[in-house]
């Protein structure tokens, strides 16, 4: 078991290192590492909506007025047929 300070510092060191490891994994351990994989790629596009949320707030298209104005467009360009 490598110790942090024993891990590469450059990214493809560290990759090869990493693709080691998975190759030596079980089916329990496999499974998990593809659900922290998951979780990580779910984290890092929360970051950009959040982002982009940050972004539009800033522009103003969260404004009450602005949300009512979309709202309407879109009932009038997609009418509720139910």
């Amino acid at each position: 078991m490598l110790k942090p300070a024993e891990l590469p510092a450059d990214q493809e060191g560290l990759r090869r290192v990493l693709h080691d490891k998975i190759e030596h994994l079980g089916p329990c351990q496999l499974s998990l590492l593809a659900r922290v994989a998951l979780q990580l790629e779910a984290e890092g596009l929360l970051a950009a909506l959040d982002a982009g949320f940050d972004s539009d707030r800033a522009a103003g298209r969260f404004e009450p007025r602005r949300v009512q104005e979309v709202i309407a467009q879109v009932r009038r360009e997609h009418p509720y047929a139910g």
